[in-house]
């Protein structure tokens, strides 16, 4: 380090702060929320801090320093969640006999105007009418006239509150034999599942929509209160991780193989996901190209919408992300599934 310049000695403390908050970001999943709440936010912002740590990497390369092997290390110990981050080309459609399955976070039909344009819910409607897909994972869900999803002869669906009902659907073109809901407590957010006759076999479906920051402009707020918005996450964190593992619970009794689908609100960079990718593939990671982000909020894009299906007995054929259309503030994913030959 005598052998550095000023700038070269800022430049390696930088680093060495980034490769900190990278390593952190590799143990949170590991961990409950209450063990490292406020440090939890590593997993919203590991896309950055990979992209952070590349940089340095490249910096140390070029000036031939040995001090690259600090953001090279904590690069390779997130090997896995790099794959989770990006993937180069995905599968293609083999086989006609897997059936599709698509989720998708429709933020009430655009009831309170986010999107500064009329019939927003119909062209929701109309767009879902053309992809068509066998079964069909809504989130916040709201029953609307305008809305058509006749197309669908089964649904299941659960609506929380009050003044303005709202919560889960799923809608499918196979029988559905069972269904029920998880009910979270003292929430708005909830996760129901659907026992679906495929066939000959019978494959059990969760839509879940894990707890939602519920923080409208994250600007003002923090500007008002700080405390009160890092006490909000660190409560957030806190819930999603309990009905991640109470999900996960219910889960494992299941008799059928299950496909998990939804907006988590959380990255594959958690401790939520790490409880519920257990078991399973994500059909991103397995069958998908690019970031295959999901929402954005300015200049943060994250995957927070899910399809995880048994690794055991379901394979992922195909996924997408659909993002050439914004009728929410999430994009629409779907995959296509086939049930393995016993």
């Amino acid at each position: 380090m005598k052998n550095l310049s000023i700038t070269q000695k800022i430049i390696l403390i930088l680093n060495y702060l980034a490769a900190l908050l990278l390593l952190i970001a590799f143990v949170v999943p590991y961990l409950p929320p209450r063990f490292l709440s406020f440090l939890s936010l590593s997993s919203l912002f590991f896309p950055a801090l990979v992209v952070l740590n590349i940089l340095f990497l490249l910096y140390w390369l070029i000036k031939l320093k040995k001090y690259l092997l600090i953001s090279l290390l904590v690069l390779l110990l997130n090997y896995n969640n790099l794959q989770a981050l990006y993937q180069w080309e995905g599968l293609h459609p083999i086989d006609p006999k897997g059936f599709s399955i698509m989720s998708y976070n429709v933020r009430l039909f655009n009831a309170y105007h986010w999107i500064k344009k009329k019939g927003v819910d119909v062209d929701i409607s109309n767009y879902l009418k053309d992809q068509n897909p066998a079964i069909l994972l809504l989130q916040e869900f709201r029953k609307d006239k305008k809305t058509d999803f006749s197309q669908y002869k089964y649904n299941h669906i659960v609506l929380k509150g009050k003044k303005r009902k709202a919560g889960l659907a799923v809608f499918s073109k196979f029988k559905i034999i069972n269904s029920g809901d998880l009910n979270f407590s003292h929430t708005y957010n909830n996760a129901i599942w659907a026992d679906l006759r495929i066939n000959k076999d019978t494959v059990r479906v969760y839509n879940v929509h894990l707890q939602s920051y519920k923080i409208v402009n994250p600007e003002a707020f923090a500007e008002k209160d700080k405390l009160l918005i890092s006490n909000k996450l660190k409560k957030v964190f806190e819930q999603q991780y309990e009905q991640a593992k109470l999900l996960q619970q219910h889960i494992e009794k299941s008799p059928y193989p299950v496909i998990v689908g939804g907006d988590f609100n959380n990255t594959a960079f958690s401790a939520p996901y790490h409880i519920l990718i257990d078991g399973k593939n994500d059909a991103f990671v397995t069958a998908g190209e690019g970031f295959g982000f999901t929402w954005q909020y300015k200049w943060l894009p994250l995957r927070i919408d899910f399809i995880l299906p048994d690794a055991v007995k379901l394979k992922v054929v195909k996924f997408e992300t659909l993002r050439h259309i914004k009728y929410s503030d999430h994009f629409p994913i779907k995959a296509l599934i086939k049930i393995k030959e016993q």
